[in-house]
């Protein structure tokens, strides 16, 4: 039984052999772009290591430049309250009416105590 041989009937063999052909080529081309990405992801890894030796080394001359720097405190900045200036606008120079002026005040009396607490 293993002598005998079988045969099976191919319809159109020559378009079968194209898609073969060109299924090897995208094959071929696949494995092309697999060898590529394997280069990159290695050169990436070494470019990964060095970036990381290049800062061990960066963080051990800091260390050693503030070790030669001489200790001086450092003092805070005094921070300046700044007065809200009013702008002279168009409206100011329109007559206001008292209730109009009163809460005026108002809201700046409410904005000075908010300041406060």
């Amino acid at each position: 039984m293993e002598d005998e041989l079988f045969f099976v009937g191919i319809r159109d063999p020559i378009d079968l052999r194209k898609e073969l052909l060109n299924s090897s080529k995208n094959l071929i081309d696949s494995l092309k772009r697999y060898e590529a990405y394997k280069d990159i992801k290695e050169e990436k890894l070494m470019h990964i290591m060095e970036l990381k030796r290049v800062f061990d080394e960066l963080l051990v001359l800091n260390k050693k430049l503030r070790n030669k720097l001489p200790h001086i405190p450092v003092k805070a900045a005094p921070t300046l309250a700044r007065e809200t200036r009013e702008i002279p606008t168009k409206q100011s120079k329109l007559p206001r009416s008292k209730i109009d002026v009163l809460e005026e005040e108002l809201s700046k009396i409410e904005e000075r105590l908010g300041t406060l607490e």
